[in-house]
């Protein structure tokens, strides 16, 4: 009896060393599902296999495999009763398929139209809800930090682009803990508010080799992960997290752009820290009528700051109309990048020059104001600070750790 219970705890041993491997697998080789392109609607698309053979499964009411081979193209359509694939060699699969699955090859263009293309790696799946397809990416956390990286970091600076990394790590793992998108198959998606997401056509050898060597590293707060924020360029003064988005986060405070005896703002050889844009007036209020207005009480015919805060970004902006009415400032720049594009009206930190028919805005930054500054990183990684050094300037009372 002693000998059989010695046995049995034996076994439950080496079932958890055997089993272990399973529960810590390193933060950088994790999968994680990245939505393409989500909110465009599409009912074409086309994959074509730039380097490698591609296995290709069919889900659906007949579930059927086939090859994809180095070279060839497969054009995908939505119809009423599914998904139908044509191959450039002939074959066509017309049953109707609710999922279509790519795997097992190198590199793979994909084509949506109007849209610019884009090269994929790993495993691909689309699917459909509604009038549109979907489409995932399933690829390792490494994967998607050196293709974001390569994406937005502007610098060669190995330093900086270290503390990027880490900031993109930091980010990806507390929105895999913490996803924004329910009931969809993916964990983040490709557009800025998760972490941009761009293929592997822009991936540099320099990102991949500094984001191996600062693998598994992100960003705690009381030994927690948090969820760093970040900008192109905050036109010398970051602004709390508090003040812009309304939330306590003691690691996103207000404080100069500026490292003590070192010079100039870090952000200051930034085309984005000092700005000037003339604009129509009667586009500005083609702008608030797309954007905000919606029956005869949601006329609106302009706008002012309502708060401003101690650097002179604008938190919160009021809408004139019958029934005014008051937005966060980051919705508001939301509203404006839409519209004019990202190199419209850059930031919310700007001043206004009305002239009789066109409005000047002149402006600092670019981005939202709030956390790591990517030309600042760049700056203080001129000025010779170390990765560790840049993260704890822009999360200040944070640690780094795996």
């Amino acid at each position: 009896m002693f000998m059989t219970k010695i046995f049995t705890k034996l076994l439950i041993v080496l079932s958890f060393i055997v089993c272990y491997p399973c529960f810590s697998q390193p933060l950088d080789k994790q999968m994680v599902r990245v939505g393409i392109r989500p909110e465009e609607v599409f009912s074409t698309l086309r994959l074509q296999s730039f380097s490698g053979n591609w296995r290709v499964e069919f889900a659906g009411a007949s579930a059927t495999r086939d090859l994809l081979t180095e070279g060839e193209d497969c054009t995908i359509m939505l119809v009423p009763k599914g998904m139908v694939a044509r191959f450039s060699d002939g074959k066509e699969f017309g049953a109707g398929f609710s999922k279509i699955t790519f795997s097992g090859g190198a590199l793979l263009n994909l084509e949506i139209p109007d849209l610019q293309p884009v090269l994929l790696q790993n495993i691909i799946e689309v699917d459909f809800a509604e009038n549109s397809m979907r489409l995932v990416n399933k690829i390792t956390v490494h994967q998607h930090v050196v293709s974001s990286i390569s994406k937005i970091g502007i610098t060669n600076e190995p330093e900086a682009l270290k503390a990027l990394c880490v900031m993109a790590r930091s980010r990806l793992a507390w929105l895999i803990a913490n996803t924004q998108h329910k009931d969809v198959p993916y964990d983040v998606c490709d557009e800025e508010h998760c972490v941009p997401f761009c293929g592997c056509g822009y991936n540099r050898e320099l990102v991949d080799i500094l984001a191996s060597m600062t693998a598994d590293q992100i960003i705690r707060y009381g030994g927690k992960p948090i969820l760093p924020r970040y900008q192109n360029t905050c036109g010398g003064h970051i602004s709390s997290a508090k003040d812009i988005f309304g939330t306590d986060e003691p690691y996103h405070p207000a404080h100069p752009d500026l490292l003590d005896g070192k010079g100039s703002e870090n952000c200051f050889h930034s085309p984005g820290f000092h700005w000037t844009i003339e604009l129509q007036k009667v586009d500005f209020l083609d702008f608030l009528s797309i954007a905000f207005a919606g029956g005869a009480d949601r006329i609106y015919t302009g706008w002012e700051p309502a708060r401003v805060d101690s650097y002179g970004r604008i938190q919160q902006v009021t809408l004139r109309g019958r029934v005014p009415k008051i937005l966060s400032g980051i919705d508001f720049h939301r509203a404006l990048n839409e519209y004019f594009g990202p190199n419209g009206i850059k930031s919310m930190k700007f001043t206004m020059e009305l002239l009789r028919r066109t409005i000047i805005f002149r402006g600092m930054g670019q981005g939202e104001g709030v956390g790591l500054c990517i030309y600042g990183a760049d700056g203080l990684a001129k000025k010779s600070q170390k990765y560790l050094e840049i993260l704890k300037f822009y999360y200040p009372g944070t640690e780094v750790k795996q």
